[in-house]
């Protein structure tokens, strides 16, 4: 696939921006900085997952403007 040359242009600018990013990135001073941090420690105080108390269909339903059947019923949003 071809590209024309306005594409060729806007594509070439923007890769301009990107590699000029990067560059500005690599002078950032990384020295002692781990290469990778989870998004959650090791010792995270989080709780372990559990299964609890678990609703009905009805019941989860009860407060729903519209259903069908044993479904929210949403209105459409795509073609």
């Amino acid at each position: 696939m071809a590209l024309s040359e306005a594409e060729r242009e806007t594509i070439g600018g923007q890769l301009e921006r990107i590699l000029a990013y990067l560059d500005q990135l690599r002078e950032v001073d990384v020295e002692g900085v781990p290469e990778y941090l989870g998004a959650a420690p090791a010792d995270s105080a989080l709780r372990v997952d559990a299964v609890g108390p678990m609703l009905t269909a009805q019941q989860a339903l009860a407060g729903a403007p519209q259903t069908r059947g044993q479904l929210f019923a949403v209105p459409k949003f795509k073609d």
